[in-house]
């Protein structure tokens, strides 16, 4: 059981790392610790489109960065919905976060133990005189001084022992479940006096007792793995991420490109009804919308796999184009916006689908975009920029590692390469018709 992970230490974490695919079933985002062939097996899956480093300590901080992602950006349309249940409750509760606070805290200070005592006022316990006669007023008498309240310590030796028994454990079980990003051999596994609900209800007490933040932070986290393990019988296999990559993208696109409220820009339909009230149906809603100067960008994102195939299939179909020039369409004449479009303001629309930037065929490209062309429909003569639809592959890989949210700079690269990609396909377009 202590060595259940098979990862060979010599080995570089790139053999235990792949992509998803997203051709038929293979779309999980995330890790993998599961059972095979009588094995547990760890296995690190990138999204589409993600450069996986061959140096271990790059790919160390690419793996913790994907956590975080799945782990701030996870909801409910996210989470893994094709096993099973037992499983479900393994990937929606597992806290991933929890598990590397402690690896983290152990690395630079070791095992959690109470340095110092703490005293508080009291009538019962250990007394201490000299914290006593420091902190207290006494009351004058005929025979003397006498105190009514007294300085006690706020912590027995039984718990100095007992939080440093449970920090043995969540470190214990820490290493067990993510020490391999680190590298790290297991701890010797401790010895347990209590059941994991007796740690649970003394954590608990730690954490409404102290007033440090950083111990709280410490004790919340040890409290989140004791819950987690002690809901998970099977302490070798786990899971944490996702089948549905798409919901976490559009969040991501929405978190770095996001700087207006796009609900303001949702088209909305009604039934006026001969008969009974009138209904208003739910809003068409557009996934990001951003804003450069007087201008305006509607974004759509889509987790498709052209920037990995270049197959003109995997692009986005008219379904989702009409809707991105209707959406454009809505601005562009709607009463509503008058006051901005007379103000100067163009239109622009957008698909933003992932890729790998470092990849040979983009290696003429030194930013994080790349245009691949533009979506027109037939029903519309494509004169007006948000009737042509361009499409733009964003490189995944700084998106995951992206930390400013929104980010001014890339906002303003991302409105330079729509509109550049406009400028290149008027040209493509004028040299096609003079052929």
């Amino acid at each position: 059981m202590d060595d259940f992970l098979n990862i060979d230490p010599n080995e570089p974490l790139y053999m235990y790392c792949r992509n998803a695919t997203n051709r038929e079933d293979d779309t999980f985002v995330g890790i993998k610790s599961e059972h095979i062939e009588n094995k547990t097996i760890i296995s690190i899956h990138f999204p589409l489109g993600y450069k996986i480093s061959q140096d271990d300590e790059v790919l160390r901080d690419e793996i913790i960065q994907l956590m975080s992602v799945l782990n701030e950006y996870n909801d409910q349309q996210s989470v893994i919905d094709e096993i099973q249940p037992d499983q479900l409750l393994k990937t929606v509760s597992f806290p991933v976060q929890a598990y590397l606070t402690v690896i983290l805290d152990y690395l630079n200070n070791g095992y959690y133990q109470i340095k110092e005592d703490m005293y508080v006022q009291g009538t019962s316990g250990a007394i201490s005189w000299s914290q006593t006669i420091k902190k207290e007023d006494p009351i004058a008498m005929k025979s003397g001084f006498i105190y009514q309240k007294y300085r006690v310590k706020h912590h027995s030796e039984t718990d100095k022992d007992l939080i440093n028994e449970i920090s043995k454990y969540c470190v214990y079980q820490s290493m067990l479940r993510l020490g391999w990003v680190y590298k790290l051999p297991l701890p010797p596994k401790p010895v347990m006096t209590r059941e994991l609900p007796i740690y649970g209800q003394y954590l608990d007490g730690m954490i409404y007792k102290t007033n440090k933040d950083e111990e709280k932070r410490i004790f919340k986290a040890m409290s989140r793995i004791l819950n987690f393990e002690n809901t998970n019988n099977d302490s070798s296999e786990f899971y944490f991420g996702t089948n549905r990559f798409e919901y976490i993208w559009e969040r991501l696109i929405q978190a770095t490109y996001g700087n207006k409220d796009k609900e303001y820009y949702f088209p909305k339909t009604k039934w006026l009804l001969s008969f009974g009230r009138d209904r208003a149906n739910a809003a068409l809603e557009p996934d990001t919308v951003m804003g450069k100067g007087d201008d305006l960008y509607i974004l759509d994102a889509k987790y498709y796999k052209y920037g990995e195939t270049r197959i003109p299939s995997d692009l986005p179909d008219s379904s989702s184009i009409n809707k991105q020039i209707s959406y454009g369409e809505y601005v562009a004449v709607n009463d509503k916006f008058k006051a901005e479009r007379d103000a100067g303001m163009e239109i622009y629309n957008a698909f933003l689908m992932p890729y790998n930037a470092e990849q040979e065929i983009y290696s003429q490209i030194t930013d994080n975009y790349f245009s691949v062309g533009e979506a027109v429909a037939d029903w519309k003569q494509s004169t007006e920029s948000y009737q042509r639809v361009q499409g733009i592959l964003v490189d995944i890989k700084f998106l995951i590692g992206n930390n400013c949210k929104p980010n001014q700079s890339e906002i303003t690269k991302l409105a330079e390469a729509i509109k550049k990609s406009i400028e290149n396909n008027n040209t493509r377009n004028t040299k096609g018709q003079g052929n």
